[in-house]
């Protein structure tokens, strides 16, 4: 009897949020998975589980950040107790320890980063300094390593999605022009885009393979307006990440906004919403789909949101 090989997943920032949900989702694929986190571990787990999980009572949204707060307190205390102890796992590690680390690996999901645009104390260098220099960091040990596929989680901020300066269209494609730092676009959404255009120079001659998906609101339901009321349902972005790594990238990197198809009309009337506050930008949008198109990773990636879009995390524990 032959036995089949899984494949080997290292998921940089898999004891965040979204790779919390990677590493179930892929795991329950087939996938195995190596976790590459400064923390991680059993305790770590514990700590960083959504006890609340996906319901939608009203208790469990009451509940959710109170539990998750409290996790977080407990979490820093162990750590400052030394009960916790971080890893050796680091995105600025010297090259030979990366590629040591990563080698066996058919894929890298480079997820770790500083999150969001709105990190506490963080600075301009901060943000080139984790989410650029450390992604390219870990790039290049992934493709001296033998690494197969790169999967970058990059961001709908690339193009300054919560205060947009120029939108192309509606749905946002992802040829839509990406605002500088001059047109007020954050350090987080401009080094995003920054390492996006290291890939595609990097990965012409397909020694490696690289995808960028955008994403916005990653597991979680958005009933905000400053979004565009875009979502990314727990089960649409486990799918997002398993084409990306299947699919044959032909041209060796592209680029992918990830997020569901539909906005549920119980939120809003997407519609009635664009023409009240975009009026001036051409509408190719029908019925209720999301203002960020995904048509270009359906087509290519096959990628394949549920019409209902699924499940989501409350909004108050995706940080």
């Amino acid at each position: 009897m032959t036995t089949i090989r899984r494949k080997k997943i290292t998921v940089t920032g898999g004891s965040g949020f979204v790779g919390r949900i990677l590493r179930s989702g892929l795991r329950n694929r087939g996938y195995e998975i190596d976790v590459f986190d400064p923390m991680r571990g059993f305790l770590v787990d514990m700590l960083r589980c959504r006890h609340m999980g996906t319901s939608t009572s009203r208790l469990s949204r009451f509940l959710a950040p109170k539990i998750h707060h409290a996790q977080s307190v407990i979490e820093r205390s162990l750590i400052r107790s030394h009960l916790i102890h971080p890893t050796p796992d680091d995105i600025l590690d010297i090259p030979a320890h990366l590629i040591e680390r990563f080698r066996g690996s058919y894929a890298i999901i480079h997820l770790a980063a500083l999150p969001h645009p709105n990190v506490p104390g963080m600075t301009a260098d901060d943000f080139r300094r984790i989410n650029y220099e450390g992604s390219v960091n870990v790039f290049e040990a992934a493709r001296a390593a033998g690494v197969e596929k790169f999967i970058f989680a990059s961001s709908a901020q690339v193009y300054k999605i919560n205060t947009p300066t120029h939108i192309e269209q509606f749905p946002i494609l992802e040829t839509n022009y990406l605002p500088t730092i001059a047109d007020g676009q954050s350090h987080y959404g401009f080094f995003k885009g920054e390492f996006e255009r290291y890939l595609a120079q990097k990965c012409t001659d397909r020694e490696i393979q690289a995808v960028a998906l955008r994403l916005e609101f990653p597991g979680v339901r958005s009933i905000y307006p400053w979004n565009f009321y875009i979502s990314t349902s727990v089960e649409n972005t486990v799918n997002g990440f398993e084409q990306a790594l299947e699919t044959d990238i032909i041209t060796g990197f592209d680029i992918f906004n990830l997020a569901d198809r539909y906005i549920d009309p119980k939120i809003v009337n997407i519609q009635e919403f664009l023409k009240r506050n975009w009026p001036g930008i051409p509408n190719h949008i029908t019925g209720n789909e999301c203002v960020m198109s995904t048509e270009k990773a359906r087509s290519i990636l096959g990628y394949d949101p549920k019409p209902d879009g699924g499940t989501y995390f409350s909004f108050d524990v995706m940080w």
